[in-house]
């Protein structure tokens, strides 16, 4: 009970403490440091594929999160699709098939630097309604024993709580939202992309999106290079590319 307490009081404590960051970087931050984790991020979505944006404790985290979304697939996009968590003991062993373009793709990152191996993603969600994933990452290999699993869970319910708060009863000092006026990578210009992708092939949002990812995964490109062109009509998807 006494390791709750500390997780819960942890994360108000960024809730309510100073600094320049954004509440949900905050929020990473102090969730690796009461987790014992090597990093942290949160990745807030919709069932619909918009995503609000992505936050994370250091770079690393965050290019993992950036490289499971522009793939479509990885253990945060599993945890959110799956409303469950989903625990990956290393990302890099042999013995890892769930993902085999995620796995491609690390395994060509740069060695020189040290690799997030394992990771443990859970949803955040109001009810059946998700918000999003919070991520735990470690340099080293394994999984939390089922103590750390509950405690994990715990983290997440105040990241949960900490985030739909700060949306219905902003610091008086602050604008509602203002986390989000300016995040970290631009949903909403993914989002006008897909919607042009729809125009010009007729497709489904969700298709849209995929269209996009694959697009980015074959010239090796974040998404949201690939968004930022399509919206800047640099590119134009086409009938061949269904």
């Amino acid at each position: 009970m006494a390791d709750l307490t500390r997780i819960a009081q942890t994360v108000a404590e960024a809730v309510n403490g100073p600094g320049r960051h954004a509440l949900p970087e905050r929020l990473c931050v102090a969730c690796a440091e009461a987790l014992a984790a090597d990093a942290a991020a949160i990745i807030l979505m919709a069932d619909t594929g918009h995503r609000a944006g992505i936050w994370a404790s250091d770079e690393r985290a965050r290019r993992m999160e950036e490289r499971q979304f522009s793939l479509g697939e990885g253990p945060s996009v599993d945890a959110f699709r799956s409303r469950g968590p989903v625990a990956v003991t290393d990302l890099l062993s042999p013995d890892e098939v769930r993902w085999p373009v995620l796995v491609v793709d690390l395994a060509g990152a740069d060695s020189t630097r040290p690799e997030l191996r394992s990771v443990y993603a859970t949803p955040l969600h109001l009810g059946t309604s998700g918000i999003g994933v919070l991520s735990l990452y470690r340099v080293r290999p394994g999984v939390p024993d089922r103590a750390g699993s509950a405690d994990i869970q715990v983290a997440a319910t105040s990241v949960t709580l900490a985030i739909v708060g700060s949306f219905l009863a902003p610091p008086a000092d602050q604008p509602a939202l203002r986390w989000l006026d300016d995040p970290p990578l631009d949903g909403v210009e993914a989002d006008q992309a897909v919607g042009m992708v729809m125009v010009q092939l007729g497709l489904s949002a969700g298709a849209a999106l995929d269209r996009l990812r694959a697009h980015a995964f074959a010239h090796g490109r974040e998404i949201d290079e690939v968004a930022h062109d399509v919206v800047e009509r640099r590119l134009r998807f086409t009938e061949g590319d269904r």
